[in-house]
């Protein structure tokens, strides 16, 4: 079952869908947007990044496995409309993903204000990247 669904993938879809996706993050994080509150939340006066040349394709990874899945949700659940991909990533953000950072999070003592903006970059990042593949699903 899984090999039609990874079969009947559109992996363009998927290409452009992830890209929203770091679109997303990048936008998100950027300074006067949420990431001088992220930065701050983090507890820290200055935010180094890590290695570019490891986080970037590390990222790029993360961000397509999340695509490809999403387009396998999507598939399996028969939907084919950009509204109904829209209400299904919404869905996985609120009731999986989201959750999931507040309880990390939580235990690991970290602010509330770092949990929402984080739970919030991800609700965003999820509903975008299933966005762009039902808009692909409806009008491509």
């Amino acid at each position: 079952m899984l090999m039609n669904l990874l079969g009947s993938i559109d992996y363009l879809a998927v290409v452009f869908a992830a890209v929203a996706g770091m679109m997303v993050g990048a936008i998100w994080y950027m300074p006067g947007v949420f990431g001088d509150a992220w930065r701050a939340a983090l507890g820290q006066e200055r935010w180094r990044h890590a290695d570019p040349r490891v986080t970037v394709p590390v990222r790029m990874i993360a961000t397509a496995i999340t695509a490809i899945s999403l387009a396998v949700l999507l598939s399996g659940a028969g939907v084919t409309t950009l509204a109904g991909s829209l209400r299904l990533g919404l869905l996985v953000g609120t009731g999986i993903v989201a959750p999931t950072i507040v309880g990390d999070f939580q235990y690991m003592g970290r602010t509330w204000k770092l949990i929402w903006l984080t739970a919030g970059h991800r609700l965003l990042h999820i509903t975008s990247i299933s966005g762009v593949l039902g808009a692909f699903k409806q009008y491509g």
